[in-house]
Protein backbone atom coordinates (compact mmCIF):
# COMPACT_ATOMS: atom_id res chain seq x y z
CA UNK A 1 0.00 0.00 0.00
CA UNK A 2 1.37 3.29 -0.74
CA UNK A 3 2.67 5.94 1.63
CA UNK A 4 0.16 8.35 0.81
CA UNK A 5 -2.66 6.34 3.02
CA UNK A 6 -0.03 6.65 5.84
CA UNK A 7 -0.10 8.45 8.80
CA UNK A 8 0.05 12.48 9.20
CA UNK A 9 3.47 13.89 10.89
CA UNK A 10 1.29 14.12 14.17
CA UNK A 11 -0.53 10.84 13.86
CA UNK A 12 -4.07 12.34 13.90
CA UNK A 13 -4.95 9.86 11.69
CA UNK A 14 -4.95 9.05 7.56
CA UNK A 15 -5.43 11.70 4.74
CA UNK A 16 -9.30 11.06 3.42
CA UNK A 17 -9.67 8.71 1.19
CA UNK A 18 -10.52 10.97 -1.31
CA UNK A 19 -7.16 12.74 -1.16
CA UNK A 20 -5.63 9.78 -1.13
CA UNK A 21 -7.12 8.81 -4.52
CA UNK A 22 -6.55 11.89 -6.29
CA UNK A 23 -2.17 11.43 -4.89
CA UNK A 24 -2.58 7.76 -5.91
CA UNK A 25 -3.79 8.82 -9.53
CA UNK A 26 -1.06 11.80 -9.83
CA UNK A 27 1.80 9.19 -8.56
CA UNK A 28 0.58 6.57 -11.27
CA UNK A 29 -0.28 8.89 -13.90
CA UNK A 30 2.48 11.43 -13.49
CA UNK A 31 5.39 9.70 -11.20
CA UNK A 32 5.31 6.30 -13.27
CA UNK A 33 4.55 7.53 -16.71
CA UNK A 34 7.69 9.76 -17.53
CA UNK A 35 5.69 10.76 -21.05
CA UNK A 36 3.12 11.68 -19.79
CA UNK A 37 5.16 13.96 -17.41
CA UNK A 38 7.43 15.01 -20.23
CA UNK A 39 4.51 15.67 -22.30
CA UNK A 40 2.95 18.33 -19.90
CA UNK A 41 6.51 20.00 -18.82
CA UNK A 42 6.97 20.37 -22.95
CA UNK A 43 3.39 22.11 -23.35
CA UNK A 44 3.94 24.54 -20.69
CA UNK A 45 7.64 25.32 -21.76
CA UNK A 46 6.18 26.17 -25.19
CA UNK A 47 3.38 28.02 -23.64
CA UNK A 48 5.64 30.15 -21.77
CA UNK A 49 7.90 30.91 -24.96
CA UNK A 50 4.39 31.94 -26.62
CA UNK A 51 3.62 34.38 -23.89
CA UNK A 52 6.99 36.15 -23.79
CA UNK A 53 6.83 36.54 -27.60
CA UNK A 54 3.53 37.61 -27.11
CA UNK A 55 3.83 40.23 -24.73
CA UNK A 56 7.22 41.26 -25.85
CA UNK A 57 8.53 40.95 -22.45
CA UNK A 58 12.56 42.38 -23.55
CA UNK A 59 10.81 45.55 -24.92
CA UNK A 60 8.38 45.95 -22.49
CA UNK A 61 10.93 45.72 -19.13
CA UNK A 62 13.83 48.26 -21.57
CA UNK A 63 10.42 50.62 -21.76
CA UNK A 64 9.53 50.39 -18.29
CA UNK A 65 13.17 50.71 -16.86
CA UNK A 66 14.01 53.93 -19.27
CA UNK A 67 10.97 55.73 -18.32
CA UNK A 68 11.05 55.09 -14.44
CA UNK A 69 9.59 58.26 -13.21
CA UNK A 70 10.40 57.53 -9.19
CA UNK A 71 13.99 55.82 -9.92
CA UNK A 72 16.04 54.30 -6.57
CA UNK A 73 17.66 57.30 -4.77
CA UNK A 74 19.41 54.98 -2.92
CA UNK A 75 20.46 51.77 -4.27
CA UNK A 76 22.49 50.16 -2.01
CA UNK A 77 20.86 51.12 1.15
CA UNK A 78 18.05 49.46 -0.47
CA UNK A 79 20.36 46.25 -1.59
CA UNK A 80 21.00 45.69 2.32
CA UNK A 81 17.23 45.56 3.31
CA UNK A 82 16.89 43.45 0.34
CA UNK A 83 19.83 41.25 1.86
CA UNK A 84 17.92 41.26 4.85
CA UNK A 85 14.50 40.62 3.91
CA UNK A 86 15.92 37.52 1.52
CA UNK A 87 18.07 36.11 4.51
CA UNK A 88 14.77 36.28 7.08
CA UNK A 89 12.55 34.88 4.40
CA UNK A 90 14.76 32.20 3.77
CA UNK A 91 14.79 31.06 7.73
CA UNK A 92 10.86 30.67 7.24
CA UNK A 93 10.69 28.53 3.85
CA UNK A 94 14.05 26.57 4.75
CA UNK A 95 12.38 25.80 8.28
CA UNK A 96 8.99 24.72 5.82
CA UNK A 97 11.15 22.53 3.67
CA UNK A 98 13.15 20.52 6.30
CA UNK A 99 10.02 20.05 8.47
CA UNK A 100 8.35 18.33 4.45
CA UNK A 101 12.09 16.75 4.67
CA UNK A 102 11.89 14.91 8.14
CA UNK A 103 8.51 13.69 6.99
CA UNK A 104 9.47 12.66 4.12
CA UNK A 105 12.30 10.65 5.61
CA UNK A 106 10.39 9.72 8.73
CA UNK A 107 7.67 7.50 6.77
CA UNK A 108 5.02 10.15 7.64
CA UNK A 109 4.68 10.74 3.19
CA UNK A 110 6.08 9.75 0.16
CA UNK A 111 6.73 12.93 -1.46
CA UNK A 112 7.31 11.27 -4.54
CA UNK A 113 8.10 13.43 -8.12
CA UNK A 114 4.65 15.24 -8.35
CA UNK A 115 5.05 18.22 -6.54
CA UNK A 116 7.86 19.19 -9.08
CA UNK A 117 4.58 20.53 -11.53
CA UNK A 118 3.09 22.17 -8.39
CA UNK A 119 6.20 24.35 -8.05
CA UNK A 120 6.40 25.31 -11.94
CA UNK A 121 2.94 26.20 -11.90
CA UNK A 122 3.72 28.25 -8.72
CA UNK A 123 6.32 30.07 -10.21
CA UNK A 124 4.52 30.79 -13.38
CA UNK A 125 1.55 32.38 -11.56
CA UNK A 126 4.39 34.57 -9.72
CA UNK A 127 5.56 36.35 -12.52
CA UNK A 128 2.36 37.21 -13.93
CA UNK A 129 1.31 38.07 -10.38
CA UNK A 130 4.66 39.92 -9.52
CA UNK A 131 3.97 41.86 -13.06
CA UNK A 132 0.24 43.36 -12.50
CA UNK A 133 0.59 46.94 -12.05
CA UNK A 134 3.78 47.36 -12.76
CA UNK A 135 5.04 45.18 -9.72
CA UNK A 136 3.51 47.57 -7.07
CA UNK A 137 1.80 44.39 -5.29
CA UNK A 138 4.42 42.44 -5.57
CA UNK A 139 5.95 43.00 -1.95
CA UNK A 140 2.56 42.92 -0.32
CA UNK A 141 1.80 39.31 -2.42
CA UNK A 142 4.87 37.93 -0.95
CA UNK A 143 4.02 39.58 2.40
CA UNK A 144 0.81 36.87 2.17
CA UNK A 145 2.61 33.79 0.88
CA UNK A 146 5.06 34.29 3.84
CA UNK A 147 2.06 34.35 6.22
CA UNK A 148 1.08 31.60 4.33
CA UNK A 149 3.81 29.32 4.90
CA UNK A 150 4.27 30.37 8.81
CA UNK A 151 1.00 29.56 9.67
CA UNK A 152 1.71 26.30 7.75
CA UNK A 153 4.86 25.72 10.25
CA UNK A 154 2.71 26.08 13.15
CA UNK A 155 -0.04 23.92 11.52
CA UNK A 156 2.16 20.95 11.41
CA UNK A 157 4.51 21.31 14.07
CA UNK A 158 1.00 21.29 16.06
CA UNK A 159 0.16 17.55 14.69
CA UNK A 160 -1.84 19.11 11.61
CA UNK A 161 -1.99 17.87 7.96
CA UNK A 162 1.29 17.14 6.23
CA UNK A 163 0.14 17.09 2.93
CA UNK A 164 -1.28 20.66 3.61
CA UNK A 165 2.45 21.62 4.25
CA UNK A 166 3.69 19.65 1.42
CA UNK A 167 1.79 21.75 -1.32
CA UNK A 168 2.16 24.93 0.39
CA UNK A 169 5.93 24.63 0.26
CA UNK A 170 6.02 23.85 -3.22
CA UNK A 171 3.80 27.02 -3.92
CA UNK A 172 5.52 29.40 -2.14
CA UNK A 173 8.60 28.18 -3.08
CA UNK A 174 8.00 29.56 -6.47
CA UNK A 175 6.54 32.79 -5.26
CA UNK A 176 10.18 32.82 -3.26
CA UNK A 177 12.36 32.14 -5.98
CA UNK A 178 11.02 34.45 -8.34
CA UNK A 179 10.70 37.06 -5.14
CA UNK A 180 14.50 37.13 -4.80
CA UNK A 181 15.13 36.82 -8.46
CA UNK A 182 13.46 39.60 -9.93
CA UNK A 183 14.25 42.10 -6.98
CA UNK A 184 17.84 41.77 -7.45
CA UNK A 185 17.69 41.40 -11.45
CA UNK A 186 15.61 45.06 -11.18
CA UNK A 187 18.47 46.64 -8.88
CA UNK A 188 21.21 45.29 -10.55
CA UNK A 189 20.31 47.64 -13.14
CA UNK A 190 20.95 50.93 -10.32
CA UNK A 191 24.50 49.41 -9.37
CA UNK A 192 27.95 49.70 -11.07
CA UNK A 193 28.55 46.31 -11.21
CA UNK A 194 25.24 44.63 -12.80
CA UNK A 195 26.76 41.18 -13.45
CA UNK A 196 27.41 40.60 -9.48
CA UNK A 197 24.35 42.03 -7.98
CA UNK A 198 21.95 40.04 -10.56
CA UNK A 199 22.01 36.55 -8.90
CA UNK A 200 22.70 37.93 -5.34
CA UNK A 201 19.22 36.66 -4.73
CA UNK A 202 20.40 32.98 -5.33
CA UNK A 203 23.28 33.36 -3.07
CA UNK A 204 22.24 34.83 -0.03
CA UNK A 205 19.12 32.13 -0.02
CA UNK A 206 21.75 29.35 -0.48
CA UNK A 207 23.97 30.78 1.91
CA UNK A 208 21.43 31.19 4.67
CA UNK A 209 19.53 27.67 4.20
CA UNK A 210 23.57 26.18 5.25
CA UNK A 211 23.44 28.68 7.64
CA UNK A 212 20.60 27.86 9.48
CA UNK A 213 20.06 24.08 8.32
CA UNK A 214 21.20 22.60 11.89
CA UNK A 215 19.59 24.50 13.54
CA UNK A 216 16.25 24.60 12.04
CA UNK A 217 16.32 20.52 11.79
CA UNK A 218 17.52 20.26 15.69
CA UNK A 219 14.50 22.65 16.41
CA UNK A 220 11.77 20.54 14.48
CA UNK A 221 12.97 17.15 15.54
CA UNK A 222 13.27 18.21 19.40
CA UNK A 223 9.18 18.59 18.96
CA UNK A 224 8.93 21.40 21.22
CA UNK A 225 5.95 22.82 19.74
CA UNK A 226 6.38 26.25 21.81
CA UNK A 227 10.01 27.02 20.92
CA UNK A 228 9.03 26.65 17.30
CA UNK A 229 5.94 28.60 17.27
CA UNK A 230 8.04 31.66 19.73
CA UNK A 231 10.54 31.42 16.82
CA UNK A 232 8.71 31.19 13.93
CA UNK A 233 6.32 34.40 14.74
CA UNK A 234 9.38 36.30 15.73
CA UNK A 235 10.92 35.55 12.55
CA UNK A 236 7.76 36.73 11.15
CA UNK A 237 7.83 40.02 13.14
CA UNK A 238 11.23 40.94 11.76
CA UNK A 239 10.08 40.23 7.84
CA UNK A 240 7.35 42.32 8.43
CA UNK A 241 9.39 44.79 9.48
CA UNK A 242 12.09 44.33 6.95
CA UNK A 243 9.56 44.37 3.92
CA UNK A 244 8.24 47.42 5.31
CA UNK A 245 11.58 49.44 4.66
CA UNK A 246 11.73 47.75 1.64
CA UNK A 247 8.70 48.82 0.23
CA UNK A 248 9.07 52.47 2.00
CA UNK A 249 13.46 52.87 0.29
CA UNK A 250 12.58 50.98 -3.06
CA UNK A 251 9.45 53.12 -4.20
CA UNK A 252 10.11 52.51 -8.02
CA UNK A 253 6.61 51.44 -8.19
CA UNK A 254 4.39 54.42 -6.56
CA UNK A 255 3.22 56.88 -9.56
CA UNK A 256 2.05 60.13 -8.29
CA UNK A 257 -0.91 61.15 -10.97
CA UNK A 258 1.04 63.91 -12.56
CA UNK A 259 4.17 61.64 -12.63
CA UNK A 260 1.62 58.92 -14.70
CA UNK A 261 0.34 62.11 -16.95
CA UNK A 262 4.55 62.85 -17.28
CA UNK A 263 5.62 59.62 -18.34
CA UNK A 264 2.70 58.77 -20.53
CA UNK A 265 3.43 62.67 -22.42
CA UNK A 266 6.97 61.37 -22.68
CA UNK A 267 5.47 57.89 -24.40
CA UNK A 268 3.60 59.63 -26.79
CA UNK A 269 6.22 61.99 -27.33
CA UNK A 270 8.48 58.81 -28.14
CA UNK A 271 5.59 57.31 -30.23
CA UNK A 272 5.14 60.44 -32.22
CA UNK A 273 8.77 61.01 -33.34
CA UNK A 274 9.03 56.88 -34.03
CA UNK A 275 5.89 56.78 -36.14
CA UNK A 276 7.22 60.55 -37.92
CA UNK A 277 10.78 58.83 -39.02
CA UNK A 278 9.63 55.36 -39.83
CA UNK A 279 11.58 54.00 -37.10
CA UNK A 280 11.37 49.97 -36.38
CA UNK A 281 11.35 48.26 -33.47
CA UNK A 282 14.79 47.49 -33.09
CA UNK A 283 16.18 51.25 -33.62
CA UNK A 284 13.27 52.53 -31.06
CA UNK A 285 15.20 50.17 -28.51
CA UNK A 286 18.31 51.47 -29.60
CA UNK A 287 17.10 55.19 -29.73
CA UNK A 288 16.01 54.94 -25.82
CA UNK A 289 18.98 53.03 -24.83
CA UNK A 290 21.23 56.43 -26.00
CA UNK A 291 18.41 58.40 -25.11
CA UNK A 292 18.54 56.85 -21.28
CA UNK A 293 22.77 56.53 -21.54
CA UNK A 294 25.72 58.05 -21.61
CA UNK A 295 27.91 54.80 -21.17
CA UNK A 296 30.58 54.42 -24.27
CA UNK A 297 29.28 52.51 -27.03
CA UNK A 298 30.11 49.41 -26.33
CA UNK A 299 28.59 49.34 -22.84
CA UNK A 300 25.59 50.44 -24.91
CA UNK A 301 26.02 47.18 -27.00
CA UNK A 302 26.65 44.63 -24.10
CA UNK A 303 23.34 46.10 -22.32
CA UNK A 304 21.58 45.85 -26.20
CA UNK A 305 22.94 42.05 -26.77
CA UNK A 306 24.44 43.35 -29.90
CA UNK A 307 27.92 44.03 -31.33
CA UNK A 308 29.70 47.20 -31.50
CA UNK A 309 29.57 47.11 -35.66
CA UNK A 310 25.75 46.13 -35.61
CA UNK A 311 24.76 49.54 -32.90
CA UNK A 312 27.38 51.55 -35.13
CA UNK A 313 25.04 50.57 -37.89
CA UNK A 314 21.67 50.96 -36.08
CA UNK A 315 23.04 54.91 -35.07
CA UNK A 316 24.05 55.39 -38.66
CA UNK A 317 20.42 54.10 -39.92
CA UNK A 318 18.64 56.58 -37.18
CA UNK A 319 21.27 59.95 -38.72
CA UNK A 320 19.98 58.71 -41.72
CA UNK A 321 16.44 58.56 -40.95
CA UNK A 322 16.27 61.97 -38.93
CA UNK A 323 18.87 63.98 -41.51
CA UNK A 324 21.61 63.90 -38.19
CA UNK A 325 25.57 63.64 -38.49
CA UNK A 326 26.01 61.91 -35.18
CA UNK A 327 25.41 60.66 -31.94
CA UNK A 328 25.18 63.49 -29.86
CA UNK A 329 23.64 65.21 -32.58
CA UNK A 330 20.70 62.31 -32.79
CA UNK A 331 19.64 63.13 -29.24
CA UNK A 332 19.70 66.55 -29.66
CA UNK A 333 17.61 66.98 -32.24
CA UNK A 334 15.44 64.34 -30.25
CA UNK A 335 14.78 66.91 -27.77
CA UNK A 336 14.12 69.90 -30.12
CA UNK A 337 12.21 68.34 -32.31
CA UNK A 338 8.77 69.23 -32.17
CA UNK A 339 5.56 66.95 -32.94
CA UNK A 340 3.75 68.02 -36.17
CA UNK A 341 0.32 69.65 -34.99
CA UNK A 342 -2.39 67.72 -36.62
CA UNK A 343 -3.94 71.23 -38.03
CA UNK A 344 -0.59 71.05 -40.52
CA UNK A 345 -0.55 67.45 -41.37
CA UNK A 346 -3.86 68.42 -43.37
CA UNK A 347 -2.98 71.30 -44.61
Amino acid sequence: MPLWYGRTSGGNGGVSYATGLFLQFLENNLIHNAAVEAVILTVAFWALLFLVEKRKLAGSLMEWNLYESDPIRHPYAVAVTLIFTVALMTCIFATLDNAVTLGHAGGSMDIGQWPRLILAVSGLVSGVLFDYGKGRYRNLIMYCVTLLSTVCILVIVSGGSFLLGLIVFYLSAGFFVVFFSTGFVRLAGYMRVPQFWAGMGRAVNNLCAILIGSFSVALIRSGDSIKIMIASIGLFVLISIAIYIYTVMGQTDVELPDQERKQEEEQEYFSAFADTYALTEREQEVLKMLLASDEEVQEIANRLYISRAMLYRYISSLNKKTDTNSRIGLIQFYYTWKPEKKADRDD
